[in-house]
């Protein structure tokens, strides 16, 4: 009797799973998965006064005395002027999988948005304002973290160093 009935919790427990993999890790899975791993508010990041949260889950990379808080990195000059980083920077982000733009700053000169990992759907928020140095010059701070947990195992640097590298060979061409 009490094998049957552990067989039968067996079955029910596959049969669950079976059900529960295409729901929550397919593209059927977007809605419940981005529904239960929310985003919440995103307020505009103001590099200047940006403190960094107590987790170490977060990357930031920006000019020379223009963040406040410890950067983990300086951004790279490009030899481009502003309005063509920020079309560069548009392209760029069009190629990445899973990106949601949150806001975009009226004079297009910083951006707020989401990148979702491939299968779980967890929600990184990534933020962006460029800079001007000269007329044929500018570059950009760029500040990403991870919502949800307390270690992104180097996802964020990764992210960010990915994007800098694609951006460096676009705005090249």
């Amino acid at each position: 009797m009490i094998m049957t009935l552990l067989k039968f919790i067996f079955f029910l427990i596959v049969l669950l799973g079976a059900f529960s993999i295409p729901i929550f890790f397919t593209p059927l899975g977007e809605v419940p998965l981005t529904t239960i791993l929310s985003v919440g508010d995103v307020k505009p990041t103001n590099f200047q006064t940006l403190k960094f949260n107590p987790n170490p889950n977060q990357y930031l990379i920006c000019p020379e005395n223009t963040c406040i808080e410890e950067k983990h990195d300086e951004s790279p000059v490009f030899n481009v002027p502003v309005d063509r980083l920020q079309s560069t920077w548009k392209a760029m982000l069009a190629e990445q999988p899973n990106i949601e733009i949150l806001r975009t700053s009226a004079d297009s000169n910083s951006q707020d948005l989401v990148q979702r990992t491939r299968l779980v759907r967890y929600p990184d928020i990534v933020s962006v304002e460029f800079s001007k140095i000269s007329e044929t010059q500018s570059t950009l701070s760029v500040y990403s973290r991870s919502i949800y947990g307390r270690s992104d195992f180097g996802a964020n640097k990764t992210r960010i160093d990915a994007w800098i590298s694609r951006l460096k060979v676009l705005a090249s061409r």
